[in-house]
């Protein structure tokens, strides 16, 4: 590769987002079983520690060694849930690496996983609150079945768009599978002004009633454990 298309794709990497760094020097991609069960690892722990909050309070609640108080607990574990979750797929820092910088791989709280941009099969949008408002989170999967939580600016640059685009007409899957909201917020497809108006309505509610709901899941589960 001339120095010319090295300095090309390195600013068209810079342009994709922060945070998403291209390797001249190849890397190993880390292995899809590797990547699955330190997921699932993640997934045991969380859901461990989450039954524990809800249960334990709950037993000693009903023989009495304490009071009242246990859907306190149930409740926070509910929440630590419904944010929790999406932790375990969530990025922290994104490498470009591989021919053609078709890999990418990023750091999550279960490890290093490595999504092949070139062999996706599906692209979802996910929207987040956060104190400076609404921000996009695209969730990706290839054809290793490895699944990623990416910022919007991993899929928008020009090396993330044309791997989107080359991943729907020659994925090793056939046509990757994009929602009509992932297509909108890749500028894939215009949205109208009533579809804008009710996906900001469905962004808000379900930031809200989400966490609210599987935190009264919680507390649910605490009550019955205590009258059974």
């Amino acid at each position: 590769m001339s120095k010319k298309q090295e300095k090309k794709f390195r600013s068209a990497a810079r342009a994709a987002g922060a945070g998403i760094v291209v390797e001249k020097a190849s890397r190993a991609a880390v292995p899809a079983e590797t990547a699955r069960r330190h997921l699932h690892v993640g997934a045991v722990v969380l859901g461990g520690a989450v039954g524990g909050a809800i249960v334990v309070p709950a037993l000693l609640e009903r023989f009495g060694v304490m009071r009242s108080g246990a859907w306190v607990p149930a409740m926070f574990a509910g929440l630590a849930l419904a944010l929790g979750f999406p932790l375990l797929y969530t990025t922290f820092r994104s490498v470009r690496h591989g021919p053609g910088w078709q890999l990418l791989t990023a750091r999550t709280v279960t490890g290093d996983r490595t999504v092949d941009l070139s062999k996706l099969t599906q692209i979802r949008r996910v929207r987040v609150p956060s104190k400076a408002g609404w921000l996009d989170e695209f969730w990706i999967k290839d054809c290793r079945d490895v699944v990623l939580l990416v910022d919007k600016e991993v899929l928008m640059g020009p090396i993330g768009q044309a791997m989107v685009h080359s991943s729907g007409i020659s994925g090793s899957l056939g046509t990757v599978k994009i929602s009509r909201h992932a297509s909108v917020g890749l500028g894939l497809n215009e949205p109208s002004t009533a579809y804008r108006a009710a996906r900001a309505c469905a962004d808000a509610l379900l930031g809200i009633l989400i966490p609210g709901a599987v935190a009264a899941l919680g507390v649910l589960a605490s009550w019955l454990i205590r009258s059974a």
